[in-house]
């Protein structure tokens, strides 16, 4: 696929006030926190919501907005590339918002359908444009430090949004969540006073899709990879379960600890990256996620589990910073929105996936099984990955691609 396309696109930063990156900053470490609201803000309502429109509808509403943030991800290039990356992120952060409090007024289900998708293609167009942004204003270490710290942010919000909209569930009903969607809203001034420019004027850009497209190996990565993000986080109570641990507060504080060092790992994620390439990550990431999951597996109590989710968390939280800086540091500016369109896609396709792969293996021994299969498949990713850090290591990282 070669089309191309020679149309105006939104200059790159024409001013250099530390007030500009500060709001990207902001822009980039909360973003992420309203994608991961979708979901997880109302997830403590769940069994009430349950009650009014059944366990399956709650489960779809649930789930809606992670298909329709693939969409919002597909459209974020056309939409950038159109009208300016500034316009894009106003308009998704105010559709965000009204979609999202939606929920908290629908009076039917069609309506609360409505909302969580509007809410889903808002926050796939939201994600994607950050990144592109992240691009566009950072470079070098400074743009490895606020990926790894966009992913800290994501993981802290995992593990505070259950427990403070489990309170407010509790003393206002399932509906109040949605009301947090509001603080979309908050940020729109800070995308107006940190982006600058618009559409750049005067020349065009000819833009085509095959620097992007000949990056689909980093795209399979990202999804083979997210299947095991999200592992503990999908699979890991019915593990649990098998072995005998069916409380539901001990099942989410133990998976909770995986997105706290989810946290660490994003934390520390600028530092390595300042030593280590790309295949290097990937050798830790590998074996955190593989060692962890075989750990859990084999684990008879709570303490080798706590171990397992510790040893996991560590690798989780350095997954989407590597793999969105590999692709931005390799891909031209100007093409950032639709290589991160597409890198969102990946990573969300590989949540949808995991229950895919593990159900077959789930049927064969159940879910221990599944963990020491796909546990093994990791730990030797890691194996091939450190065999091609010893052939060639890789402690440059990706050079910038030339566009067309």
């Amino acid at each position: 696929m070669t089309n191309t396309s020679t149309v105006p696109f939104p200059a790159g930063p024409s001013d250099p006030r530390p007030a500009a990156n500060a709001a990207i900053a902001v822009l980039a470490l909360a973003i992420p926190v309203l994608v991961s609201a979708l979901p997880l803000a109302i997830v403590p309502g769940m069994l009430r919501m349950a009650q009014v429109f059944g366990d399956m509808t709650a489960q779809f509403v649930l789930t809606l907005p992670g298909i329709l943030m693939i969409v919002g991800a597909a459209l974020c290039g056309y939409l950038s590339e159109r009208w300016g990356r500034k316009a894009v992120i106003i308009g998704a952060l105010a559709f965000y918002s009204v979609g999202g409090v939606g929920g908290f007024f629908a009076t039917n289900l069609s309506a609360l359908v409505v909302s969580r998708a509007i809410g889903g293609l808002s926050a796939g167009v939201l994600l994607t444009t950050v990144y592109a942004l992240i691009g566009e204003y950072f470079t070098g270490h400074r743009r490895e430090r606020l990926l790894g710290f966009m992913s800290m942010a994501s993981s802290i919000a995992s593990v505070g949004l259950l427990v403070l909209m489990g309170m407010v569930v509790e003393r206002f009903g399932w509906r109040a969540p949605f009301l947090f969607y509001m603080l979309g809203l908050a940020l729109v001034p800070f995308a107006v006073v940190g982006i600058t420019g618009g559409k750049a004027l005067g020349t065009g850009v000819v833009l085509s899709w095959r620097p992007v497209l000949r990056r689909w190996p980093i795209y399979l990565l990202l999804t083979a990879y997210t299947i095991g993000m999200f592992i503990l986080v999908i699979q890991g109570p019915f593990l649990l379960g098998e072995k005998g641990i069916t409380s539901p507060s001990t099942a989410g504080r133990l998976i909770a600890l995986s997105s706290v060092f989810g946290a660490v790992g994003g934390a520390c994620y600028g530092r390595l990256r300042r030593s280590l390439g790309f295949r290097e990550m990937f050798v830790f990431i590998s074996l955190t996620i593989g060692i962890g999951m075989l750990i859990a597996a084999w684990s008879s109590g709570v303490g080798f589990f706590l171990v397992s989710t510790v040893v996991i968390g560590l690798g989780i939280g350095i997954i989407e910073p590597t793999i969105a800086s590999e692709l931005l540091t390799g891909t031209p500016e100007p093409l950032h929105d639709r290589v991160m369109g597409v890198n969102v896609a990946a990573m969300f396709l590989g949540q949808f996936l995991n229950p895919v792969v593990v159900a077959p293996i789930h049927a064969i021994g159940g879910t221990t099984l599944a963990f020491i299969v796909i546990g093994s498949a990791y730990v030797a990713g890691g194996l091939l990955f450190l065999l091609a850090v010893v052939r060639k290591p890789d402690r440059g990282g990706a050079r910038p691609e030339a566009a067309g």
